[in-house]
């Protein structure tokens, strides 16, 4: 199954890192607000520093202040706390004492801090020293609010804070969360208003009258209803969307329809000619969040599509369906298109085959958990390994880390190739997984090295990699490491346990597997080296 996502939910925010802090109480308080009867919650994450939170909270705050006795709003800061370091953030010890001090505030007086963390924000980057100045201009206690910001009171907000953020699973800044739901459209006022005015149940209050309406934006979603779980990616792609883009207006479309295929037509010249396909009208450019997605738009003819990892061609052989989809004679395996997919490649028990990068330190800890699965399960075991990685012109590869991986990947594949015997070759992959940034590759090959460098620089190298990069494509794997057993199931593993389960549980029966191997590689089974 592969990953769905899109590239413009990698929004703008500033990814939280690490986080100090430290005394005692602040302006004058307030008494609570009396909120109605189901309240709409609005809860914002933020790191203080950061400038995307800083035009969020420019955006939210008038929003808030203009419906505040009618809301639960709340603001926590993202971070980290260590009880043997103390207190981390992204931005430093400014962000912490500005955290603080925010925290504080607010303690004391919410309208007042926001009040006074609008003034802040006016000139963030000289934050926490602008404290003084703005305090002054907004007639509040400066020095009473460092005294908590700087004791053990504020220390233990910012605990606090930190803590509800975590528990939220909060690491990026802005965060808002809206009624429980995420928030990820435009962080306009007014966008920010219509989706707080939607939230409420029943009578909305006179501040969510005469809002203009969202602007209508159509969208044609291109499906292909021959696999079977196209339509539920382009439902959840359609969700997210609503989200960004208010007045969407979306026509499912599918590719067997004369529709569907003038649709392909205007996309099938792109790199966007796979489905689910996301085509929008040019209304989407007069849209606030417009700007925050034009980056990820594709012009095909009268449309604009979505940059997405969709996963289908509508135009090849569907390889298990008994149909002659691509109109050539030969359905489903006969087909060339579908020969190397998992579907259609023969079973071969008592083979095992690892997809890997050279230096990915997960593929690393997986080869070295192969030494004892070789031990256990015997000589009879067929084990073989492939390398990722990508071929932008004939022979020329690059690899997720780099050209010193792209190197050692050949380096390896060729004596995967030259020293299978016995699994010689392991050796070579052990020895270098030890120091794997060391150019020294000659001391792990030794006897081994005059033919690995005869590969390398003849063509035999490139074909084994390139053979390699076309196998994992056609069997969909671009991860490291990635299991392939018996050349028809494929599973992810890091420890000895792990890989001899996934092989074991496809070769019932084969000697070794009642043995118990080391299961704890430090790292959870399912981490990995991905390509996209």
């Amino acid at each position: 199954m592969r990953l769905w996502r899109f590239a413009i939910l990698a929004l703008l925010v500033c990814v939280s890192c690490a986080h100090k802090a430290k005394k005692d109480q602040a302006v004058v308080p307030q008494d609570p607000v009396a909120l109605p009867q189901n309240p709409v919650s609005v809860e914002l994450y933020v790191m203080s520093l950061c400038p995307y939170a800083v035009e969020a909270e420019k955006a939210l705050f008038p929003v808030v202040a203009e419906l505040k006795d009618f809301i639960d709003f709340k603001i926590d800061f993202v971070g980290d706390y260590f009880e043997e370091s103390g207190f981390e953030t992204l931005h430093g010890e400014e962000e912490l004492v500005t955290n603080r001090i925010q925290l504080c505030a607010m303690q004391a007086n919410r309208d007042a801090a926001l009040d006074l963390i609008t003034c802040m924000n006016l000139d963030y980057e000289n934050s926490p020293d602008n404290l003084a100045d703005c305090a002054k201009e907004l007639g509040l206690d400066a020095d009473a609010i460092l005294a908590c910001a700087n004791g053990e009171e504020g220390e233990k907000l910012l605990k606090e804070s930190f803590a509800r953020s975590t528990q939220k699973g909060m690491e990026a800044s802005p965060m808002l969360v809206i009624n429980g739901e995420t928030y990820a459209g435009a962080r306009t006022s007014l966008r920010l208003k219509q989706t707080i005015c939607r939230a409420f149940d029943g009578v909305k209050p006179d501040a969510c009258e005469n809002i203009p309406p969202p602007n209508k934006i159509p969208l044609k979603v291109l499906i292909d209803e021959r696999y079977s779980d196209c339509g539920e990616l382009a439902t959840v792609g359609i969700l997210q969307l609503k989200q960004m883009f208010d007045g969407l207006e979306v026509e499912l479309v599918d590719y067997s329809s004369d529709a569907g295929k003038e649709l392909f037509n205007q996309i099938k010249d792109t790199d966007q000619a796979l489905v689910p396909a996301f085509l929008f009208g040019p209304e989407i450019k007069q849209d606030p969040f417009w700007t925050n997605i034009a980056d990820y738009m594709v012009e095909a003819g009268d449309y604009l599509i979505l940059s997405v990892d969709a996963p289908y061609d509508p135009t090849v052989e569907i390889c298990d369906n008994q149909v002659d989809d691509d109109n050539d004679g030969k359905i489903d395996c006969e087909d060339d298109h579908c020969k190397e997919t998992l579907v259609c490649r023969p079973k071969t028990p008592g083979t095992l085959e690892l997809f890997t990068m050279s230096q990915c330190p997960f593929g690393m800890i997986a080869v070295n958990s192969m030494v004892e699965v070789l031990e256990a399960l015997g000589p009879e075991i067929k084990f073989n390994i492939y390398y990722l990685g990508r071929e932008i012109s004939a022979g020329e590869f690059v690899a997720l880390h780099g050209p010193a991986e792209a190197e050692e990947n050949m380096r390896q594949i060729c004596a995967v190739k030259h020293f299978a015997k016995k699994y010689q070759f392991m050796d070579y992959l052990v020895c270098r997984n030890k120091n794997p940034d060391s150019p020294d590759w000659k001391g792990c090959a030794k006897k081994m090295a005059t033919a690995i460098a005869k590969c390398v620089k003849g063509p035999e190298g490139a074909a084994l990699m390139s053979n390699s990069i076309k196998l994992a494509d056609a069997i969909g794997v671009n991860a490291s490491p990635t299991w392939l057993v018996n050349n028809s199931q494929v599973f992810s593993a890091l420890s000895a346990q792990e890989i001899k389960e996934g092989f074991c549980a496809a070769n019932e029966g084969w000697k070794g597997c009642d043995k118990t191997l080391s299961d704890d590689v430090g790292l959870p089974t399912d981490m990995g080296c991905g390509l996209e």
